[in-house]
């Protein structure tokens, strides 16, 4: 899968602050990277919530404020679900090295890519052809 990521044509303080913020938690010692020798500002860097999905209950399927998913399930049919946020802080996603990138002659290097708790589904157990919810 393609991880590339290109700077931004329009710049967006909301995006660069939650960024910023999210590498100074990522960082050690606030602005060099754990992986290579740079600092944020040679870095190409994506954030986001962390988040898994569960089934909902009966309470949120009748609520229409509550916001629900349609979950595919691989047998067929779907269930709804409701995201939940797993982290009180954005965390880094991706983090490409544009200075390594260089020093090796290559489009980026990626330093760091997070890949768990990112829209996962948790809480549902397929018995048979019936859904079953674990509780």
């Amino acid at each position: 899968m393609d991880r590339t990521l290109k700077t931004a044509k329009r710049r967006n303080k909301r995006r660069s602050n939650r960024n910023y913020e999210a590498w100074r938690r990522f960082s050690p010692d606030g602005t060099t990277c754990r992986f290579c020798p740079h600092d944020n500002t040679q870095h190409l860097c994506s954030s986001g919530q962390p988040h898994f999905y569960r089934p909902a209950t009966e309470g949120e399927r009748r609520d229409p404020s509550v916001t629900l998913y349609r979950y595919a399930l691989p047998q067929g049919g779907s269930a709804l679900v409701r995201r939940m946020t797993a982290a009180k802080h954005a965390e880094l996603i991706t983090a490409f090295c544009t200075a390594c990138a260089e020093a090796m002659q290559t489009g980026q290097v990626l330093c760091y890519q997070r890949n768990l708790a990112v829209g996962e589904m948790v809480g549902m157990r397929i018995d048979h052809k019936d859904i079953a919810v674990a509780a």
